[in-house]
C-alpha cells in the first residue's frame, strides 16, 4: 500500500526546516546570480508548493489528514520532473529522503486515480536501427559484451543514428559485441518517474530477466537514463543485472587511453556538457542501510549505526568530460550549475505531457545558461534531454548532440 510507504517516511518528513535549498543551489556553487534556481516548476509557478519542501509538506499533511488527494495535490506533484535536484540540495544540510518522499506521493496519487500517467506518443518506426551492420544478435549468439541503446533508437532519428555510430565505434574498435533481437525493453524510467511502481516493478523484472539469459559480463548503454535505472533504481528495488553496466562515455574513454579509438580530426568549437539527471546524480548507487533513527537532546536525529548518505557526486561526470577534453581543438566552457547541481533540461517526469510549460521554460533557461558561457554546442548523453532541449528551441540555433556523435566525428569516420 501506497500510504504505508508514505508513513516510513514520516521522519523525513518532518526535518523539513524551509531552508529552500531545494529551490536553488548551495550558495558556495553559485557562479553567476541569473543561474541559481534548482527546481523548474518553482521557476515556472513561483509557489513553494512545488518545490521539494512544499511537497514534503503536503505529504505530511496528508498523513496527519489535515488534506487529502484530489485535483489541485495531484497537478502539483505532477510538475515535479523527479530530477533529484532538491534531494541532493538538502542534503547539503541534512540527512532527508526528498526523493523517496516524492516518488512515495507520486505513488499514493496514482493508486487514488488522478496521478500523471506519461502518455504513449505517436510513433512512427523508422526501421531497426542496427540495420545493415550484421551485428551478433544475443542470446543466440554469444558474446561477453551486450550494447543497449534503448528504446528510443528506433523512433527518433538523432537516437539512431547515435546509436549506429556507437555501434560502427565499437566495431573500428575491435570490441566483441552483440545487441538484443528486435526492439529492446524500455528500462521502466517512465513508469518509476510517474509513480507507478507497480507497472515500474514489472517491467524491471521482464528486463532483468531478458538482460541475464544473455549471460554477458559487460553491458554498455547509449542513454544516460538507463544507465541510471540499471546502476541505481533496479538494485535499490531488489532487481540485480549480472553483468557490470558502463555508460558508453565510460567505455569509449577506456577505447581511447588504450588507443583502440584515435581522435585525430580537430572540432575547433566553444562546447559544453549538459549533465543528464540520471546519468549525473540519479546514477549513483543507493547503499543499503538497516538500523534505527533516534533522537537526543529533545530535537537531535542521529542514525544508529551511521546511515550513508546519497549526496550525488558519484553519478558518472567525469568520463563525458574527460572524452571532450581529448577530442583536439575543442574548447570546452563548463556551464554554471554542473554535476550533482546540474539544472534538468525539463524533459523528466512525464511533465512533457502534464505540464508542457514547465518543460519548455526549463529547457530554454538551460539553453540561455549555454549560451552564457559562449557554447556553440551542447553536447549531453540521454535522449529525454536531447530531445526536449532541441524540440523548444527556435530554428534549432543552437545545436544539442550526443557525445557519440562527436567521438564519431573526431575519428574522422564520419
Amino acid at each position: 500500500m501506497s500510504i504505508e510507504r508514505l508513513k516510513a517516511l514520516k521522519h523525513d518528513m518532518k526535518k523539513c526546516v524551509r531552508c529552500s535549498l531545494c529551490k536553488m543551489v548551495p550558495l558556495p556553487t553559485i557562479q553567476q546570480t541569473q543561474f541559481t534556481s534548482a527546481c523548474p516548476p518553482v521557476d515556472e509557478y513561483h509557489f513553494h508548493a512545488y518545490s521539494g519542501g512544499g511537497i514534503n509538506i503536503m505529504a505530511l499533511s496528508l498523513l496527519d489528514k489535515r488534506i487529502k488527494v484530489d485535483k489541485d495535490l495531484a497537478n502539483i506533484i505532477s510538475a515535479c520532473t523527479t530530477c533529484g535536484m532538491c534531494d541532493v540540495a538538502c542534503k547539503f544540510i541534512m540527512a532527508a529522503e526528498r526523493q523517496e518522499v516524492i516518488l512515495a506521493l507520486k505513488n499514493h496519487v496514482n493508486e487514488s486515480g488522478l496521478g500523471n500517467i506519461q502518455k504513449s506518443e505517436k510513433k512512427i518506426t523508422i526501421g531497426h536501427w542496427a540495420d545493415g551492420l550484421n551485428l551478433k544478435i544475443l542470446p543466440e549468439t554469444k558474446s561477453n559484451i551486450l550494447l543497449f541503446v534503448g528504446t528510443g533508437a528506433n523512433y527518433y532519428s538523432e537516437h539512431a543514428a547515435s546509436a549506429r555510430k556507437l555501434a560502427l565505434l565499437l566495431k573500428h574498435a575491435g570490441v566483441d559485441f552483440g545487441i538484443l533481437e528486435g526492439e529492446e525493453p524500455t528500462s521502466g524510467i517512465e513508469a518509476y518517474w510517474t509513480g507507478q511502481l507497480q507497472k515500474f516493478s514489472q517491467n524491471a523484472q521482464t528486463v532483468v530477466d531478458q538482460l541475464n539469459k544473455t549471460g554477458v559480463k559487460k553491458i554498455i548503454t547509449l542513454c544516460g537514463e538507463d544507465l541510471g535505472m540499471f546502476r541505481s533504481k533496479y538494485p535499490h528495488y531488489g532487481f540485480t543485472i549480472k553483468a557490470k553496466v558502463f555508460h558508453a562515455s565510460e567505455f569509449l574513454l577506456s577505447l581511447i587511453k588504450r588507443g583502440k579509438i584515435r581522435l585525430t580530426h580537430p572540432i575547433k568549437q566553444n562546447v559544453t556538457f549538459h549533465d543528464p539527471c540520471y546519468l549525473g546524480r540519479q546514477s549513483e548507487p543507493i547503499k543499503k542501510w538497516d538500523g534505527e533513527e533516534l533522537q537526543t537532546h529533545g530535537v537531535m536525529r542521529y542514525f544508529k549505526p551511521p546511515k550513508p548518505i546519497n549526496y550525488g557526486v558519484n553519478g558518472v561526470f567525469d568520463a563525458p568530460r574527460e572524452v571532450l577534453a581529448k577530442i583536439p581543438g575543442i574548447t570546452f566552457n563548463e556551464l554554471h550549475r554542473i554535476r550533482e547541481y546540474s539544472y534538468c533540461c525539463g524533459g523528466g517526469g512525464g511533465v512533457p505531457d502534464s505540464h508542457p510549460n514547465v518543460s519548455k521554460s526549463a529547457a530554454l533557461h538551460r539553453i540561455d545558461e549555454a549560451r552564457d558561457v559562449n557554447a556553440e554546442i551542447i553536447v549531453t548523453a540521454c535522449q529525454h534531454c536531447r530531445y526536449n532541449l532541441t524540440r523548444w528551441q527556435e530554428n534549432d540555433s543552437l545545436p544539442i548532440v550526443d557525445l557519440v556523435d562527436l567521438v564519431y566525428k573526431a575519428t574522422g569516420m564520419e
